[in-house]
């Protein structure tokens, strides 16, 4: 996986950028990152790629992943 930069503001949520690997590697990161302490409740991961006609389009999958 690789974080493209350190993530950036767009209105009032910051975003953050993951890839190179598979789609369930990146949502297990992105649900590590989400439980971290100070990471605020309703944090979402969104799935697209960089085909996305609009920046934030895709599925939104919501965080921490509910444990298996």
């Amino acid at each position: 996986m690789e974080a493209f930069d350190e993530g950036e503001e767009d209105g009032d949520v910051y975003v953050f950028f993951i890839t190179g690997a598979g789609e369930g590697d990146l949502l297990a990161v992105a649900s590590r990152v989400a439980a971290l302490p100070g990471v605020p409740a309703g944090t979402v991961a969104v799935v697209s790629n960089n085909e996305a006609e609009e920046f934030g389009l895709g599925r939104q999958v919501a965080l921490p992943l509910p444990a298996l």
